[in-house]
């Protein structure tokens, strides 16, 4: 089996726009889905990023320059789910559950070419 990393983009201000009894509906289908990926044993890691803004570090050559993510991108990355799959199409079938979906995000699907873990392991 392959690592797999499901980014997960969402338009920035989707989520304040939503009542709180939305957000825990959203927050339910997640949980289900994350259920699923560990009934299956694909679930390795997952993580919701803070809305905090972030910062970009860029290096031209010769110094780095630091910068935040540019307020006019619509969408963000607001997690992501890290999965075990055979291969990127079932990869992207187990991305196709995810609820962000149904709310007009989206999820990127990349392969991880090499995992190591705490102690410096490669698998």
């Amino acid at each position: 089996m392959s690592y797999y990393l499901l980014l997960l983009r969402d338009h920035k201000d989707r989520w304040s726009s939503f009542s709180p009894e939305e957000q825990q509906a959203v927050i339910q289908r997640f949980n289900a889905w994350n259920d699923a990926l560990r009934a299956d044993k694909r679930f390795v890691s997952a993580a919701k990023l803070t809305q905090a803004r972030g910062n970009t570090v860029r290096s031209n050559g010769e110094e780095l320059l630091v910068d935040g993510p540019y307020s006019e991108a619509k969408e963000a990355i607001g997690g992501f789910f890290l999965i075990r799959a055979e291969n990127a199409e079932e990869a992207a079938k187990q991305a196709e559950g995810c609820p962000i979906l149904s709310y007009g995000g989206s999820v990127e699907v990349r392969e991880v070419a090499a995992l190591v873990d705490v102690d410096g392991r490669v698998d």
